[in-house]
């Protein structure tokens, strides 16, 4: 009877340490697997991010690349002619005191000054002949003015032909360039910059065609 009831004891402790073994195995099994499956998902993650990186960095990169280096003046599609024509069929009678061709928005842009008998007119011209900006106002008292005679004078780009052989101005990039009165006499002035680091002025006299002096401003 002992014996029997001891052989019963054994059988069931035997079926219970089975059953544990089996318990151990399977949740370790699973511990396995979970584990795998949360690396692999951080694997995803990271690779996700990664791409979303690269694609930021590469838009970041062509927007660096796609500045603006200077527009060209010696090729403007609208003439000195024309934008003083397109200013004075705004300003009836206008005279013009002063021109400038310089880069604005991305474009380059006439600025003409002019006046008649009371008042003073200021306008934008854009290289489609378009006056995008415009001003008018009465003259002070004290005001002088000297109209510009055009056909007497030599052209934009010879002033701009001259003022790149200054020596000053060699590799530098011409911006803009300016023609109104200094002392009595119509003069050029010829912008060069580079890139912000260096600019120089080279003033050429329109009558003549000669180059008067240069400024630098390092």
């Amino acid at each position: 009877m002992k014996k029997t009831l001891l052989l019963c004891l054994t059988l069931l402790l035997s079926i219970t340490l089975a059953a544990c073994g089996t318990s151990d195995d399977s949740s370790t099994e699973n511990d396995t697997t979970n584990d795998s499956d949360t690396s692999e998902n951080a694997n995803d993650n990271n690779a996700d991010s990664n791409t979303e990186g690269e694609s930021t960095d590469t838009n970041d990169n062509s927007g660096a690349t796609g500045g603006n280096d200077g527009l060209d003046l010696t090729s403007v599609s609208l003439s000195v002619e024309d934008a003083v024509s397109a200013f004075q069929e705004k300003f009836t009678d206008a005279r013009v005191s002063s021109i400038q061709l310089d880069e604005e928005r991305g474009e380059l842009v006439y600025d003409i000054d002019g006046f008649d008998d009371s008042m003073e007119y200021s306008a934008e011209i854009n290289q489609s002949g378009e006056i995008i900006a415009e001003e008018q106002e009465q003259q002070d008292a004290d005001d002088r003015y000297e109209e510009l005679a055009l056909d007497d004078y030599i052209t934009a780009e010879e002033a701009l032909s001259t003022a790149s052989e200054a020596s000053e101005a060699d590799g530098i990039t011409a911006r803009g360039w300016s023609l109104e009165f200094e002392n009595g006499s119509p003069v050029y002035e010829i912008n060069f910059e580079d890139m912000g680091s260096q600019e120089v002025d080279v003033y050429i006299d329109a009558e003549s065609g000669e180059q008067l002096h240069v400024e630098v401003d390092d």
